[in-house]
């Protein structure tokens, strides 16, 4: 099985969890459950869907799969692939009046199919993709988050905000330029630098062989911002978003993690910041027992 769970402390809990360890899934049930539980009220709000039904689910669909991880570099972006979904089957499971509810709360159409509903056997698009597709999606994810990374670490924030805007967001260059204050020009340069800073990684990596057949450019931007949504690569750490919440970030940082949460509008970091504020509580003593009792069938003795 090919691995490429980012992260030694994610990757640890899988492994153990593989083995049938319990401590390990409660471990990490308590270090996801906060966050998915505040995304899935914020969804469900209106519903009548106990949040924490959709989280339960959630956490059971991971034992599920958690022998077929290939192609999976973040887990918390693998739970809320799930999450989202289970909402979506859990809210369809209530009738027609819900699904609508949900789908138009969240700014879908019910023609959209932006969130089908989920087979159980497989909860998200990372899993038994076919070998070679596989690793070029690997290893151009691999450039595209190091690069990504290389932006943060040398503060280029406006190159981050206008990239996030047309890739994860999937703006215009005219919309992105209105949102970052800047010109279209200065948009269309940023993009093509990116784009040009991706062909050379790509001719230059040690792996270039099993990327000869990549699609052209124009698709190459579209695998681009579908990685970019499935990884989630414009979320922040956690260290990042209590560092704000305690307001103790400097100047640049702060605007950047304001830009990703209002004006981004980070579903998925809004809930982890709500987490780490205690807004939503966590998940109930009750909630965590009964996720935990359910998992025992699944968790190898």
């Amino acid at each position: 099985m090919k691995e490429s769970i980012q992260g030694e402390g994610d990757r640890y809990l899988v492994d153990e969890i593989r083995s049938g360890s319990s401590e390990a899934f409660r471990r990490l049930v308590d270090r996801f459950g906060g966050r998915l539980k505040a995304f899935a009220a914020r969804r469900l709000q209106g519903s009548g869907i106990d949040p924490e039904d959709a989280v339960q689910e959630t956490f059971l669909s991971l034992l599920r799969s958690i022998d077929r991880l290939e192609g999976v570099r973040s887990l918390q972006a693998y739970l809320f692939t799930i999450l989202r979904r289970r909402i979506v089957d859990l809210c369809r499971a209530r009738g027609p009046a819900t699904a609508q509810l949900h789908l138009e709360a969240n700014g879908a159409s019910s023609s959209s199919g932006t969130e089908p509903a989920s087979p159980e056997s497989t909860p998200s698009t990372y899993v038994r993709r076919e070998e070679a597709i596989g690793a070029r999606v690997t290893i151009l994810a691999d450039i595209l988050d190091s690069l990504l990374s290389r932006l943060k670490s040398e503060r280029k924030f406006r190159d981050l905000k206008v990239l996030e805007l047309l890739f994860s967001c999937g703006l215009s260059q005219g919309e992105a330029a209105r949102k970052t204050g800047t010109s279209e020009p200065t948009v269309s340069r940023v993009r093509a630098a990116l784009v040009e800073e991706l062909r050379g990684l790509i001719v230059s990596h040690p792996q270039k062989d099993a990327l000869e057949d990549l699609p052209d450019a124009e698709k190459r931007e579209l695998q681009v911002a579908a990685l970019w949504r499935e990884n989630l690569f414009s979320c922040l750490k956690r260290s990042t978003l209590g560092s704000y919440a305690l307001g103790v970030l400097d100047e640049e940082w702060t605007d950047y993690v304001r830009f990703h949460l209002e004006t981004a509008g980070c579903e998925y970091c809004t809930a982890h910041l709500a987490d780490i504020n205690a807004e939503a509580g966590g998940i109930s003593p009750s909630a965590r027992e009964r996720i935990f009792a359910s998992s025992a069938g699944f968790l190898r003795q």
